[in-house]
């Protein structure tokens, strides 16, 4: 008999070890976590205000853990991230497919009730394409598929050569470009995961290229995490595109990690299928195409 029950602090451990069991299976696959135990820790450890209130976890009749579910909230957007469903079923369960639906039910559940998401009704779900539970999931409850994504990656050689490009022209956003930045993004991004006064004031890295006569031309935010450096927003002028100033900010975003946070093994970013000029750009900075992705989607 497997009960579910709210996370405690103490659970991190194990729960940093199924998940990266999990992860490296496509079909268990989560897009919000990382692949191993050192960095799902760092995850979960930098959730605010904790991880445990907002996780659930099922734990079988001998203790061992059998699942989790977290939610990351922002409570300014009004949106949570549910980071999951994990569920581990025996090998020769005889009632696999049953036992995963009914353990991700009751941990969904669970999570729902938890203060952390009260009143709390857009959420989101992100996997791999080929994570059909989670597909399944998602429509019991209500999730629409919103739009397939690419990973891209760059590491080795590769990012080391970008990373010595001259980016001089790019400079770290200063408050004289913080209404346009935010234009800008409002006007780029319709669905955020962050607000506008997240971005500028929050713990992104945001780096700006100036036109001419000092107005905006584009801007790129990310960070750093575990052994990579996420490029999380790029957005250029409308009147400055297909000029190389996507490209230029994030050679310049990557080069202002680096200095900041040191040497890391990649750089990713993620990006919609029909985002064409997108792609392209990662593209001819030398980023390759990794796993598809999917998000979903429960708004109000």
């Amino acid at each position: 008999m497997t009960k579910i029950r709210p996370a405690t602090r103490a659970d991190i451990p194990a729960v940093a070890e199924l998940v990266a069991r999990l992860q490296a299976d496509p079909a268990h696959h989560i897009g919000f976590h990382g692949m191993t135990v050192a960095e799902i820790t760092d995850e979960i450890s930098g959730f605010r205000p904790d991880w445990h209130s907002g996780a659930a976890v099922a734990v079988g009749s001998s203790g061992a853990l059998r699942g989790v579910l977290s939610a990351d909230v922002n409570a300014e957007l009004g949106r949570g991230w549910l980071y999951g469903p994990f569920v581990d079923v025996p090998s020769g369960h005889p009632a696999a497919p049953q036992a995963w639906d009914t353990n991700a039910d009751n941990l969904f559940d669970c999570v729902r009730e938890l203060p952390k998401l009260a009143g709390v009704e857009d959420l989101d779900l992100f996997g791999h394409v080929q994570h059909r539970q989670l597909a399944d999931f998602a429509r019991r409850h209500g999730f629409a598929a919103t739009r397939p994504t690419k990973l891209f990656v760059l590491a080795g050689a590769e990012l080391r050569s970008l990373l010595t490009q001259d980016v001089d022209k790019v400079e770290l956003l200063d408050p004289g470009l913080h209404a346009q930045v935010g234009a800008l993004y409002e006007q780029a991004f319709a669905d955020r995961t962050r607000s506008t006064r997240q971005l500028l004031d929050g713990d992104h890295t945001v780096v700006v290229l100036r036109q001419g006569e000092g107005r905006l031309a584009g801007f790129a935010a990310g960070y750093a995490r575990h052994n990579e450096y996420l490029v999380d927003y790029v957005a250029v002028e409308p009147d400055m595109r297909c000029v190389g100033v996507g490209g230029m900010v994030v050679r310049g975003l990557l080069r202002e990690l680096d200095a900041r946070n040191g040497a890391k093994r990649q750089a990713v970013a993620v990006v919609d299928d029909d985002n064409l000029a997108s792609a392209g750009m990662f593209g001819r900075l030398g980023f390759q195409v990794g796993p598809q992705l999917v998000s979903y989607r429960r708004k109000p």
